[in-house]
């Protein structure tokens, strides 16, 4: 029986255990990588009072007054004078600030003349002053268990002396593919009736994007025997994704090669259009998942589904789908009766509805950013609705340029 779309995201949530295994790596290489303890400050930051701008070091008593001002203090210097009464000191931006020095002047806010400097009257303490602390105090929390490396967060850790992180270990997927009409995209020449498989390709870039490891690619005929030699080879795999083989036909038997290694059936069949026979299952620690053979239908079913599992997997806090609320750019019609996905593309203002939609396309692909999920019940979509869209793992960029600011 088919299970909703909902029914299957939480089927996936309660069988996916994240990796525990951990691995100690450079900070520059942990890009994309998920911490795997939570990390604490070393150092405060600042780590000393210093100046935020290149001007005089000052006491507030002195405000209004034309004082002496002979000596100047540099970022990194390792001398720093006291600050004495009626005596300015002049000072660079990161510059320690010296005993004594309640605030700050900017150099363009007083009046120099050969050493004497006249302060402005109004003077607010602590002016220009960043605190030791002030933005991390020692053994403040860093970075939390979970939490994706990126590098600003590489910036941090930096900052902190650190340059190694433990992170949690890549999950291992293996991509098959199965149909004797398929040919290695590598293969420079097919017959009449042979296709190029893009469904192993596609999937293995995509797991390695989410960042995950692909352990081996691989094209399988219809031929349930053959097919089970390769399932055996990649059980030590945290999952196993296939495409093709998993309706009904006489040569649909990849759910058959899985039920005789021992798959658990967590679900077969989705409520969805397109990618009903969508299943999901499990061989030991090994995770299952079983995708139409058409490329497009494949492609809305990893995302809503295979995604959620990888992300979890690879221990992120964050593996649960995002929701954009935008609206739709133009009228559209749906055929009811389904819950169905309609992928389109973001601009950021607008979700643009792909033109064509068909099961087996390719090509289409490359111009889906984000999707969307409608009920049965709609049959149609107004222009300018609001409408909640899933993003596709995109960045937001646009061919013309736009005014950035806020007014």
């Amino acid at each position: 029986m088919a299970v909703s779309i909902l029914e299957a995201l939480e089927i996936i949530y309660k069988n996916t255990t994240p990796i525990t295994k951990q691995e100690t790596i450079a900070i520059e290489e942990s890009i994309g990588r998920i911490c795997a303890n939570d990390i604490y400050s070393r150092i405060p930051l600042p780590r000393f009072d210093h100046s935020a701008m290149d001007g005089y070091a000052i006491r507030l008593a002195d405000a209004g007054k034309s004082i002496e001002c002979q000596d100047i203090i540099y970022a990194g210097s390792r001398v720093v004078p006291t600050l004495k009464e009626d005596y300015a000191i002049r000072i660079m931006t990161g510059a320690s600030i010296p005993l004594g020095c309640e605030a700050v002047v900017p150099l363009e806010n007083v009046i120099v003349n050969n050493d004497i400097v006249t302060l402005p009257n109004s003077i607010k303490h602590g002016a220009n002053i960043r605190l030791q602390g002030e933005e991390l105090k020692t053994g403040a929390i860093c970075l939390r268990k979970g939490e994706e490396i990126t590098p600003y967060t590489i910036g941090l850790l930096a900052s902190q002396g650190i340059d190694t992180i433990e992170v949690i270990c890549k999950p291992s997927v293996t991509i098959l593919s199965t149909g004797d009409e398929l040919k290695p995209y590598t293969q420079k020449d097919i017959g009449e009736y042979e296709i190029y498989n893009s469904n192993t390709p596609m999937f293995a870039s995509r797991a390695k994007s989410i960042g995950c490891q692909t352990k081996s690619l691989n094209i399988c005929s219809d031929d349930i025997e053959t097919l089970k030699i390769h399932i055996q080879a990649s059980l030590d795999c945290d999952v196993i994704i296939t495409s093709g083989g998993a309706s009904v036909g006489d040569k649909d038997i990849t759910k058959l090669a899985f039920l005789e290694l021992g798959m658990e059936i967590l679900f077969e069949k989705i409520e969805i259009k397109p990618g009903k026979p969508t299943s999901l299952g499990k061989i030991g620690d090994t995770l299952v998942v079983i995708l139409p053979g058409n490329p497009l239908a494949a492609m809305v079913n990893f995302e809503l589904f295979a995604v959620v599992m990888l992300e979890k997997l690879r221990g992120t806090n964050k593996y649960y789908h995002s929701i954009i609320q935008a609206n739709i750019n133009e009228d559209y019609k749906i055929k009811s009766g389904k819950y169905s996905v309609i992928l389109g593309q973001y601009d950021g203002k607008f979700f643009n509805p792909l033109l064509s939609q068909a099961p087996n396309q390719v090509s289409t692909l490359k111009d889906a950013n984000s999707m969307i999920i409608t009920t049965p019940n709609i049959e149609h979509i107004d222009k300018d609705k609001i409408i909640k869209i899933i993003p596709i793992n995109f960045m937001m960029d646009s061919k013309k340029e736009e005014n950035i600011f806020v007014f």
